[in-house]
């Protein structure tokens, strides 16, 4: 081919008799195809990103989440030991003593109440009517230990 001055024409190398319409369709068929894709590819871009929001928002909640039970067990874990100590505290004896009169109404036996049996000795010391006071209460422990202190001499 020989070069020339004129230009070259490559629309002219169609033939004459096409249609316009039927080079928009053509022209346009091969088109649609490359926007459909690329719609398509910009849809899955969005998606993509919206999901990936949606993921790291779920991981934050999670996140503050797992911090609050964080915190609730360090409360817990405070308090179980403070119940501990509770626990052994009142387990003691005079806590145990007070809190039975206080709570449960009970009482230390009086000494009327009492009855002593000693091995081998067939006497059980009672208080006569006339050793109680006029409320019905017993007399003086002391009394007592010395009563007490009489039936071990006669048990010898």
């Amino acid at each position: 081919m020989a070069i020339s001055d004129k230009p070259v024409n490559r629309r002219a190398a169609m033939p004459p008799n096409t249609d316009i319409g039927e080079l928009f369709v053509r022209r346009f068929n091969v088109v649609s195809i490359y926007v459909v894709i690329l719609l398509l590819l910009a849809a899955a871009i969005i998606w993509s990103g919206i999901k990936t929001a949606e993921g790291v928002q779920q991981y934050h909640q999670d996140y503050k989440t797992l911090q609050d039970m964080k915190k609730q067990e360090r409360k817990l874990q405070v308090e179980h030991q403070r119940l501990l100590i509770e626990q052994q505290t009142f387990s003691a004896t005079p806590q145990i003593a007070s809190r039975a009169v206080a709570e449960l109404g009970m009482f230390s036996p009086t000494l009327k109440d009492k009855l002593i049996i000693q091995p081998g000795a067939a006497v059980a010391l009672t208080l006569a009517p006339d050793e109680a006071d006029s409320e019905g209460t017993t007399v003086n422990e002391s009394d007592f230990f010395e009563a007490d202190a009489d039936l071990a001499e006669a048990g010898r």
